[in-house]
């Protein structure tokens, strides 16, 4: 019976039509980078709990940089993984790139601003070594977050997809470290947070690809 079914085309057409259901169509980007970054921090939030901390100490002269930071950094994570789910719609290209760009100069720029400010702004070998452990464990559930909710429409470009969802998971982990991170900044610490990003977008990557591919 299947088999003639198969051989029929307009059998199987009409048969294909009626286990049809409607498709409902996704959230806009930016709406769906909203609803789940209010997801992602949260978890961010609760999975930082077990890396001991203290307040930062927002008398510094350079709490101003550093309340800054954090703000570009909310403004990239946003835009980041807004970013990330308009490339996973097939046949979407990418013409915010310019803007990405700028964000994460920006970005770059006030992190040495605020190290420019600092009394050792270079510091010492191993600093950092505690931001970097933070934004992995910070940074990887809310990776894990974003792969699940560009699975549920997939990606027809799943790399770069997760690589700037890792971005963005990356910049959202540098908010909820900012809290508990010295306001001045320092040149070693910065190279951490950047091995923090690099390898969460990697990991991300490698990890997710097929997983979100169409």
């Amino acid at each position: 019976m299947e088999t003639q079914i198969m051989n029929n085309h307009d059998a199987l057409i009409e048969r294909l039509s009626r286990a049809a259901t409607p498709v409902k169509r996704p959230a806009s980007p930016w709406q769906r980078a909203l609803r789940w970054m209010l997801l992602a921090l949260p978890c961010g939030f609760l999975a930082s709990l077990i890396m001991p901390s203290a307040a930062a100490n927002w008398s510094d002269p350079g709490a101003l940089w550093a309340g800054l930071g954090m703000l570009v950094s909310l403004g990239l994570g946003a835009f980041a993984l807004k970013t990330a789910f308009a490339l996973s719609i097939p046949g979407h290209q990418m013409p915010q790139w310019r803007w990405l760009a700028g964000l994460l100069l920006v970005w770059l720029l006030v992190q040495c601003l605020q190290i420019t400010g600092s009394s050792d702004p270079v510091g010492h070998v191993g600093d950092g070594v505690y931001c970097y452990t933070f934004m992995m464990i910070a940074g990887t559930p809310m990776m894990v977050i974003m792969a699940a909710a560009l699975r549920r429409t997939r990606s027809a470009c799943p790399a770069a997809s997760l690589a700037i969802a890792g971005l963005g998971s990356a910049a959202m982990s540098q908010i909820i470290l900012g809290f508990c991170h010295p306001v001045a900044g320092e040149l070693m610490d910065l190279m951490m947070h950047l091995a923090a990003t690099v390898t969460l977008i990697g990991a991300a990557v490698v990890a997710g690809r097929r997983w979100i591919a169409l």
